[in-house]
């Protein structure tokens, strides 16, 4: 006789269904395991995604390119200006004040030198600065790029856009899609004559993206003090 026949049989049924329950148990505890390693591991993904999506264009608590500062030299324009980097940020200061020749309001420009390297950014969406201003001035704008646009201004070379909604009570980021950069503007007053919505002739090329080249920061069309401090300009929305 074996073992069995001394025991009530349903003994051995209950050990099994024990052992069974026990084992899917087990493989359930595996499968939730898997699972939450999984959702960190997309996690993890994601934020290094996120992080990825910025491509720093110029930090001023380490300037990689050299600043330069120009005041208006047309016909005897009286604007004047100064940029400085102290203390990790870049500080534009100045006024601009009409051309006795024109009547008309000249500018200021604080600009890294021609023909430096900047990153290729041409699989990003826009750009960034992150400033304040100490100023009320509406006549901030930005520019990047040496184009010339078929048939455009004389001195207009780059793309530009204006830089509006600078927060002035503390430093906060300002982002300007690149679809609002023109190449076609007035030399004279820095309005866009034909944007790029209008034609997308006018929108920044890819040949410019891979490399800037000149980035300006300016006062400009507009009459009044210029205070704009600035921490950094990146390209933003970038795919890997």
């Amino acid at each position: 006789r074996n073992l069995k026949s001394f025991f009530p049989s349903n003994i051995f049924r209950e050990e099994r269904s024990d052992t069974e329950m026990e084992r899917k148990s087990m493989s359930a505890m595996g499968a939730k395991l898997r699972l939450i390693s999984a959702i960190f591991v997309f996690q993890t993904y994601l934020l290094s995604s996120c992080e990825a999506t910025s491509i720093i264009l110029e930090s001023f608590d380490d300037p990689i390119h050299t600043w330069e500062e120009m005041n208006d030299p047309v016909m005897g324009g009286k604007s004047t200006g100064t940029f400085t980097i102290q203390d990790g940020v870049g500080k534009f200061e100045g006024e601009v004040v009409n051309v006795p020749f024109l009547h008309a309001p000249g500018f200021i420009q604080a600009r890294s030198k021609k023909d430096e390297i900047y990153p290729d950014v041409s699989t990003c969406t826009a750009l960034e600065i992150v400033a304040k201003t100490n100023t009320e001035y509406s006549g901030y704008r930005i520019s990047f790029g040496n184009a010339h646009a078929p048939g455009g201004k004389f001195h207009a070379y780059g793309y530009k856009s204006n830089l509006e909604g600078v927060p002035s009570e503390d430093f906060g980021p300002v982002t300007i899609p690149f679809d609002e950069f023109t190449d076609f503007w007035d030399d004279a007053t820095g309005d866009p004559i034909h944007t790029c919505h209008e034609n997308e002739l006018y929108c920044p090329d890819e040949f410019t993206l891979k490399d800037m080249r000149r980035i300006a920061v300016w006062g400009e069309g507009v009459a009044g003090k210029v205070s704009l401090e600035i921490k950094s300009i990146s390209a933003v929305g970038c795919q890997e």
